[in-house]
């Protein structure tokens, strides 16, 4: 006992070894060291390569959601990579603040409207953006010393845009300062001046409906019934009946079902019943007199000609007693009205008011910063009714964004809790990864280099040599197979859904390059992305 009480006392918590960041040439000379993986050094590499295909779909989520905006000329991202060239992950999340980040958008949508209009050839960009048979540019030798052309920005007014001019198109807008909670970017305050510049340019993309009675019949209660009872409301989506042959009790009696030849096999006393789920949505809301004004120099208290005064005329008059002189009675002189010295409305009156009713997130004030893949930009769009006159191909886009958004709503499960697992940081701990910032391109290149082998050694491995992979990931027989050759190539949904989208990110990432090797200007690359 007493040895225990006065022995030296040690803590058994677990700490972390900080790994200091590498530096970007270490990957850089992995990467060009591992470009061709048939040399004989690397046959023990080639079965990291393989494991590491497991994790290539992560790979290129990760790679996809921090993908630089058109407003940003390059975008340095944190790397996690293994020290064998194997696979690279962007170790970052891109939080946003919901307000800005539309905004941003808004501007775009604004400034591409013009440069469309103004621009007597408008040259869209060639797809692929590389042949087939032309490996992935290698970074340092080619884009690293290549100064890149503007990014796409929108020219801010001083005066009505001075609130948000400075740092509008800033990496991580407003940190730093008092309207996000610190370094962390989790939490943002924003104050009415700022967010109704920001509202002001987001118009384009955000609705203008604020009466809820629009989406009578139109609504996910009313889509949910109209899928349950297999009808179509006008505009709507159509689904598969819930029920199919609900009418087959009431057909007549033939050969086929004749009950002297139904065998029952099972217990008479259970019933299989079908229940059909009626959901109940609100019938009216109490009409909404609030009018968008967009004329920004009316008083903030407006009466608009489109809501009609009730008129006067059967209004009864009602005689006023008369007052006997003497009984008259006056103010003294320093008595004032209640609130006399206080505005009628300020120059933020207007603002607070349009402010009030606009659509989420420009009705609060505060809130989280969410991943740029989560917010929605053009949701609302496709919840409204499709606007008249469109071609057939418009109104059936319509209904199948509406389909799908309808499923999603009804599929939707509450998540259960589960213990949080952070694949990086397991990694990060291993002796087997290290860390470094890189460009976003430069990690693009890699990630498809390294898919393009990772698939190539699975052909190999399996001997087919008359199938070729190309740098576009394309599948291709080099030769007229036979039965037998035909079969034996035959590769899984996970191999091709795997190719297809790595197929997808190489031209992503090479439409990137293009820009940053100056082919293309940032309103080609845009046009491409929208």
């Amino acid at each position: 006992m007493q040895s225990k009480k006065y022995a030296e006392k040690r803590k058994f918590g677990f700490v972390e070894a900080q790994k200091e960041d590498m530096p970007p040439e270490h990957v850089r000379k992995i990467i060009r060291d591992h470009g061709d993986m048939t040399n004989r050094k690397f046959r023990h590499d080639k079965r990291v390569y393989l494991g590491a295909l497991k994790y290539m779909p992560h790979a290129v989520l990760k790679l996809l959601e921090n993908m630089p905006m058109p407003w940003e000329q390059i975008k340095d991202v944190k790397v996690l990579y293994h020290i064998t060239g194997a696979i690279t992950f962007v170790n970052e999340i891109p939080w946003v603040i919901e307000p800005v980040y539309v905004a941003q958008w808004g501007s775009m949508w604004i400034i591409m409207r013009r440069e469309k209009r103004d621009r007597r050839h408008f040259k869209r960009m060639r797809f692929p953006p590389f042949d087939d048979e032309e490996p992935p540019l290698d970074y340092a030798d080619n884009i690293l010393d290549v100064e890149p052309l503007e990014a796409v920005q929108l020219e801010l007014d001083p005066e009505e845009d001075g609130e948000i001019a400075e740092w509008f198109y800033d990496r991580n807008p407003l940190s730093d300062t008092k309207f996000v909670n610190g370094s962390t970017y989790r939490r943002w305050n924003l104050s009415l001046p700022i967010l109704s510049n920001l509202y002001r340019l987001a118009n384009t993309l955000l609705t203008d409906l604020v009466d809820e009675n629009y989406f009578y019949l139109f609504d996910l209660k009313s889509f949910f019934t109209a899928k349950a009872l297999n009808v179509a409301l006008p505009g709507g989506p159509k689904f598969e009946p819930l029920v199919k042959d609900k009418n087959l009790e009431d057909e007549d009696w033939n050969e086929f079902n004749d009950i002297n030849k139904i065998i029952i096999r099972l217990n008479t006393g259970s019933h299989s019943l079908t229940y059909t789920i009626v959901h109940l949505s609100w019938y009216h809301i109490p009409n909404v007199l609030f009018i968008k004004t967009e004329d920004p120099d009316l008083p903030a208290f407006y009466f608009d000609p489109l809501i009609n005064p009730i008129s006067h005329r059967h209004s009864v008059k009602i005689v006023e007693p008369s007052i006997d002189e003497e009984d008259s009675f006056e103010l003294p002189e320093h008595v004032c009205p209640l609130l006399s010295e206080t505005p009628l409305y300020t120059d933020n009156t207007a603002n607070g008011i349009a402010l009030l009713w606009a659509p989420r997130p420009f009705n609060m004030r505060s809130g989280s910063t969410r991943r740029a893949l989560d917010v929605p930009l053009v949701k609302s769009w496709y919840r409204e009714h499709c606007p008249a006159g469109m071609p057939v191909k418009v109104r059936v886009s319509y209904q199948k964004l509406l389909k799908y958004y309808v499923l999603n709503a009804l599929h939707h499960r509450r998540p259960k809790a589960q213990k949080k697992r952070y694949l990086f940081r397991s990694f990060k701990s291993t002796k087997f990864f290290q860390t470094t910032s890189l460009d976003w391109v430069e990690v693009g290149l890699q990630v498809c280099r390294q898919g393009y082998n990772m698939l190539n050694l699975l052909i190999h491995r399996k001997n087919l040599n008359y199938l070729h992979l190309d740098y576009n990931f394309n599948l291709k027989p080099v030769k007229t197979l036979t039965t037998k050759e035909r079969k034996k190539s035959r590769f899984g949904n996970a191999f091709h859904l795997c190719r297809e989208i790595l197929r997808l990110t190489k031209l992503i990432v090479d439409s990137h390059v293009q820009y940053r090797l100056g082919n293309v200007d940032a309103f080609q690359s845009l046009n491409y992305f929208t």
